[in-house]
């Protein structure tokens, strides 16, 4: 039987999210915050549809995620100056102060899984895997698989 890159991409997130959990609980952050912050890290002033499509994670979801961040103090919404139909998402002080401290455990996790990789089979591992995630984006996998 062939081996099944969900399976083992599935144990990964699993464990992934129990690292991130643990690590995140000082600063009051979970692993399914945790991407919304990253995304506002780079892409700050965006609106909620924004994060839901690029996260591919459901509208609730992310509806869910951004009001306990709000709650908690790490992110703010406001009227888009442009469309004042559309809110977009900013992050506070208190967001921008815990940037380096995710990054930073974001980063110890990736070393960790990668570090006994060599140079060549690391990069391959990354191509299959952006190859993997671009073919699912945009298709309704129930008329594909």
């Amino acid at each position: 039987m062939k081996k099944s890159v969900g399976r083992m991409v599935s144990i990964l997130y699993r464990r992934h999210v129990v690292y991130m959990n643990d690590v995140l609980k000082e600063v009051d952050i979970t692993s399914s915050e945790q991407p919304i912050l990253m995304y506002l890290y780079s892409h700050e002033g965006v609106t909620q549809e924004e994060i839901t499509k690029y996260l591919s994670i459901d509208k609730g979801s992310t509806a869910r995620n951004i009001h306990s961040l709000i709650n908690k103090g790490f992110v703010r919404r406001e009227k888009n100056s442009v469309d004042k139909r559309c809110n977009v998402l900013l992050l506070t002080e208190k967001g921008w102060s815990i940037e380096k401290k995710m990054k930073k455990k974001l980063q110890r996790w990736s070393d960790f899984l990668t570090e006994d990789l060599d140079p060549e089979t690391e990069r391959l591992l990354f191509e299959g895997l952006e190859q993997m995630v671009e073919k699912l984006e945009g298709i309704d996998l129930r008329n594909e698989v």
